[in-house]
């Protein structure tokens, strides 16, 4: 079933992947505005209400039974993942993501890759690398045994596909920022096998982490449909086997183009691949797409490699080489900022400002996390201390640099206090 065609313009507008992800700092103070003294002035009910047709939801389907339906409502920025398969009578949700009580820890990244190509086999629309992992991968959950070099470029070029205007360069900053956000290695995170067989992820509850594992698919979940969720996953490996069994695969010559394909310098051999799948009948529009005209190389390398049935990521790693993500680091930091006395809007200034600079320093970001408000007499909002999120990424040095810069610049209070935003919350001291 091909994407709703509201939804597919609708991804299309610049607004929809900063909302879709969370990369728009929605924070208590957009709800005022400031007059003409800098004073705060309450515009709520000036605001236009929320377009209620800004809802929709998105089919992923291997055939009439199995399918995953994700239901997106940007007015509250609220995305729930449901499964269809058979035997359930309607579908039962797998998570969901929010920004109050979310449960995104569902699929890990094999399960999403493999759902992704079958997909794309099944629906010439949903292109892979695409929509489904640039959509979905807000489900997905990582840990030690995920691999930057075979993740990277599957991802970076879906966002790329997705969203053509934005930077093209990997790891892209959607990447990077959902490889740190979904990445639970090192937090005891680990995958079981239930007394039924199926797998489960568990994380030790007496583990302090600042990634806890927010799942249904636990050992002892019960509200999670794991044997439907079995069903799927093995349709959509049913999908791939049958692709690798084609008869057309058994040419010689088709044997001896694949074959050059699956070198490191594979991806200049794939015209001759083509070719050769023309000659010995072999028609799929999907994978003679993927290797006459794909969007990116990463298209062409999980057709090859399903084609050449190859463990995921085994070609990746060949073609494109380290990920950038090998070794990344990143430092997480908590500004507390006096703003009392100050125009209503200080903080968001300062704040747009040093996201700025990081930005264009590729050194992180940074978001306005609320802060303590009272009301004067005249029932004004004065917002007393508010609250930085800062992301330090692969320099600290240089990131706290631009930190001390930028308060410096806004003339901050001298009693702002810069602290890690991790267990045991150190004072950091800057430059």
């Amino acid at each position: 079933m091909p994407l709703d065609p509201a939804l597919a313009a609708r991804m299309a507008d610049a607004d929809f992947w900063p909302r879709y992800l969370l990369e728009d700092d929605d924070t208590y103070d957009d709800h005022f505005d400031e007059d003409e003294d800098g004073c705060a002035k309450d515009d709520v009910d000036d605001e236009d209400d929320e377009d209620d047709e800004d809802e929709f939801q998105a089919r992923f389907a291997l055939d009439g039974a199995h399918a995953l339906l994700l239901d997106i409502s940007l007015p509250f920025t609220t995305y729930d993942l449901h499964l269809t398969a058979p035997g359930l009578p309607e579908p039962v949700q797998l998570g969901w993501d929010d920004q109050a009580h979310f449960h995104p820890h569902v699929l890990r990244w094999a399960e999403l890759d493999r759902l992704a190509r079958a997909f794309a086999l099944t629906d010439p629309q949903l292109r892979h690398p695409g929509p489904v992992l640039a959509l979905l991968a807000r489900f997905t959950v990582l840990d030690e045994h995920d691999d930057p070099d075979a993740i990277t470029p599957l991802l970076d070029a879906a966002f790329h596909h997705v969203r053509p205007g934005a930077a093209t360069e990997g790891p892209r900053p959607e990447t990077r920022d959902w490889w740190e956000l979904r990445n639970l290695a090192g937090t005891g995170l680990t995958w079981v096998t239930r007394e039924d067989g199926h797998p489960a992820c568990d994380q030790p509850d007496d583990l302090r982490t600042d990634l806890p594992l927010y799942s249904l698919r636990t050992v002892d979940g019960e509200d999670f449909p794991f044997a439907a969720f079995a069903a799927l996953t093995a349709r959509a490996d049913d999908i791939l086997a049958d692709v690798a069994a084609h008869p057309a695969l058994a040419d010689p010559a088709v044997r001896a183009a694949l074959e050059r394909c699956t070198a490191p310098d594979g991806h200049t051999h794939l015209p001759a691949l083509a070719t050769a799948f023309d000659a010995a009948c072999h028609t799929h529009p999907v994978l003679q797409r993927a290797l006459r005209e794909p969007h990116s190389r990463a298209e062409a390398c999980w057709a090859v490699e399903t084609l050449a049935a190859l463990t995921p990521g085994e070609l990746a790693r060949r073609w494109f080489g380290p990920s950038a993500l090998n070794g990344a680091r990143h430092w997480d930091l908590n500004l507390e900022l006096p703003t009392l006395a100050r125009p209503f809007r200080y903080a968001r200034h300062l704040t747009d400002d040093l996201t700025g600079r990081l930005k264009a320093a590729a050194l992180g970001h940074a978001d306005l996390n609320g802060g303590t408000i009272s009301y004067g007499p005249d029932g004004a909002p004065v917002a007393e201390t508010s609250r930085v999120q800062i992301r330090i990424r692969d320099d600290l040095a240089a990131g706290l640099t631009l930190i001390a810069a930028t308060l410096a610049t806004h003339t901050a209070d001298p009693a702002a206090v810069l602290k890690y935003a991790t267990y045991p919350y150190e004072v950091v001291e800057l430059p």
